[in-house]
């Protein structure tokens, strides 16, 4: 029996909507393709570690949903959110036992991926955005450990200080060795090309990377920190080549 031009086929729904949950959901939209994108970001209703993985995608202009739960305090309990009974029907649904914050659902391959560097890089790879070869995909490995230690001393200060000023140089004096091998990286990357003079924008092959997006935030909130403290209007001027890439990331196109 034939169906009418009328009568339609309801669509299977996307990869986990039924379970995903959050408290605020935001379809970022670059064409008018109907379907579920392939991406989706989940992470708290904070900057965090969702943000650059959120600014690689729109980046490249990848259609994608954005996830996020909200955390409260709790009294005596501590903190409380959705997440919490959430992520158990996310690890039953998706099969994987690993499940936490950032998470990233690919809806073309079923999957459900978390911890941070994994994240990126499957993203990455998915989008263009893990170097050009393995050689430079082997260097996208390795900054995005870099950063990711890097990020530490800022967690610290954040969640198991004061925020006072002298915590905050605490946590920028720690920051310090890490800053400063990925100054050298930047200035390696300007020798590589012949030009020790050169203005360098991109930690990998003078293209967008993954770990461009994960060192920008870091160094947006360093200096966020510096500047509503106090301690300095210019905190990367210590970092020439960070304080350029940063400059020339925010103006890239």
């Amino acid at each position: 029996m034939s169906s009418s031009p009328t009568e339609s086929t309801s669509s299977k729904p996307a990869f986990l909507a039924n379970v995903v949950s959050p408290d605020t959901s935001v379809s970022v939209r670059f064409n008018s393709e109907e379907e579920a994108p392939r991406f989706a970001v989940g992470y708290w209703s904070i900057r965090g570690l969702g943000a650059p993985l959120r600014m690689m995608l729109s980046a490249a202009k990848i259609n994608h949903d954005v996830y996020l739960y909200d955390i409260v305090e709790d009294g005596d309990n501590g903190w409380n959110s959705s997440y919490f009974q959430t992520k158990e029907s996310l690890k039953t649904e998706s099969k994987n036992a690993l499940v936490n914050l950032p998470f990233v659902v690919d809806r073309k391959e079923c999957r459900l991926l978390c911890q941070t560097n994994a994240c990126f890089a499957h993203i990455g790879r998915c989008i263009g955005m893990f170097g050009t070869n393995d050689v430079e995909a082997s260097i996208c490995e390795q900054l995005l450990c870099e950063i990711y230690d890097l990020r530490y001393p800022y967690i610290i200060f954040c969640y198991r200080s004061d925020g006072s000023v002298e915590e905050a140089k605490k946590a920028f004096a720690q920051a310090e060795p890490h800053l400063q091998k990925l100054n050298s990286h930047l200035a390696n990357e300007a020798n590589n090309g012949g030009d020790d003079d050169k203005k360098v924008h991109h930690l990998v092959g003078g293209v967008l990377n993954a770990p461009d997006f994960h060192l920008f935030e870091l160094l947006d909130q360093f200096q966020l920190i510096a500047q509503t403290l106090g301690i300095s209007d210019d905190f990367l001027g210590q970092y020439p080549r960070l304080k350029e890439f940063k400059t020339g990331f925010e103006e890239l196109e």
